[in-house]
């Protein structure tokens, strides 16, 4: 889902910034905590002390369980926190590894802040775009190909990446030994729409804008219960399936993933919901073929553009019902002239609006919508 960025990244163990003071760790034992409000995401915390926040991760991915801290301060540095990242906030610019992240950025207005970016010919943002085509923005590059250099030389505040598993070791003693602050963001691994929204949050402790993200949240979380009111109680129910073959696998989500979340929530009946996976899960074509042949409607058919192609791929697809219905739709509407999908953008930090698009797709007859990240296949 995310082939077009690498992860790089674990924490870093010592802070680097030799001339702020520090506080008496006396000081630290006798403050009192509160922990942010975090209603659905369930890979961070946020505590809140009297002279900082603490940021705690969790399984930044799967099959991890370290927890990584994230110490961010506004004037003097806390003494007495072991095996923690500290970070001087409000920060002033940040290199992203993820277009999820510039997202989140926008949402709470600080996109000027981002000074460099993994993929940035797939980028939707208007605004990010302008600053990278006057230059203000520069490209990081991905996996084998990181611009250490640039980064280097940018000096962001920190870098927020992202891991996939325990091979991003390999790239970290690189930033390591250079140096370079890493702070990473797990929200791909929630499995709730609002739990990956929710990380703005995460993302606005960084700039001091805790206050603004929760009223953000709050109008998303509004908006997508009042969603949910609409379809939870309906009689009838279309079948959905999703996906197309790859080298003889197809692979579909898992019963547990946000994806077919979003399908129950918008009022439609995933085909397999017998799983525990909470990612995706691989099924033969010849299941596939044998199992959604009845299928109201078919979803997410990756960079297949209309029904000529994907009938094309296999000839049995022409009996499909949601082919024969004309049922087919992809979350491509918003693609930019490279290919970059605005789905995978700003789609995580707008459950809301993929949700409407769904029960558009659904049950039009629900809601008054216009197609945000969908299109029908013709």
């Amino acid at each position: 889902m995310r082939k077009l960025f690498y992860c790089i990244f674990v924490p870093l163990l010592f802070a680097c910034q030799s001339d702020t003071k520090e506080t008496n760790s006396a000081e630290n034992t006798i403050q009192t905590s509160k922990k942010n409000e975090i209603k659905y995401a369930k890979g961070f915390t946020i505590t809140q002390f009297q002279n900082y926040k603490l940021l705690t991760l969790k399984n930044a991915w799967v099959g991890d369980n370290t927890s990584f801290k994230y110490v961010l301060y506004n004037d003097d540095k806390p003494k007495g926190i072991d095996d923690a990242i500290f970070i001087k906030t409000p920060i002033k610019s940040i290199a992203c590894m993820s277009l999820t992240h510039v997202a989140f950025i926008e949402k709470i207005g600080k996109e000027n802040s981002i000074i460099a970016l993994s993929g940035c010919d797939y980028v939707s943002s208007p605004k990010v775009n302008h600053r990278i085509t006057t230059n203000l923005i520069k490209e990081i590059g991905q996996g084998q190909s990181i611009n250490y250099e640039m980064l280097l030389e940018q000096a962001p505040d920190f870098i927020m990446g992202f891991g996939i598993d325990a091979s991003s070791n390999s790239y970290i003693n690189k930033l390591n030994s250079l140096g370079l602050s890493v702070v990473l963001n797990a929200e791909y691994m929630e499995t709730h729409p609002l739990g990956k929204a929710e990380w703005i949050k995460f993302v606005a402790a960084f700039y001091g804008e805790d206050e603004q993200a929760s009223i953000i949240f709050n109008e998303i979380e509004k908006e997508y219960l009042g969603l949910l009111e609409l379809t939870q109680d309906l009689d009838e129910k279309p079948t959905v399936f999703a996906g197309m073959p790859w080298d003889g696998a197809w692979y579909v989500p898992g019963a547990k993933s946000f994806q077919v979340q979003l399908f129950k929530d918008a009022g439609a009946r995933y085909l397999w919901m017998d799983n525990d996976e909470k990612s995706s899960l691989v099924k033969s074509k010849e299941i596939i073929i044998d199992e959604a042949y009845d299928a109201d409607f078919w979803l997410n058919q990756n960079s297949y553009r209309d029904i000529a192609s994907i009938v094309g791929f296999d000839e049995k697809f022409k009996g499909f019902k949601s082919v024969k219905l004309k049922q087919l739709y992809n979350n491509d509407k918003r693609l930019n002239t490279t290919a970059g999908n605005d789905y995978w953008e700003s789609g995580v930090a707008n459950p809301h609006i993929v949700l409407k698009d769904l029960i558009e797709v659904f049950h039009p007859n629900l809601i008054d919508h216009q197609l945000y990240y969908y299109r029908k296949l013709e």
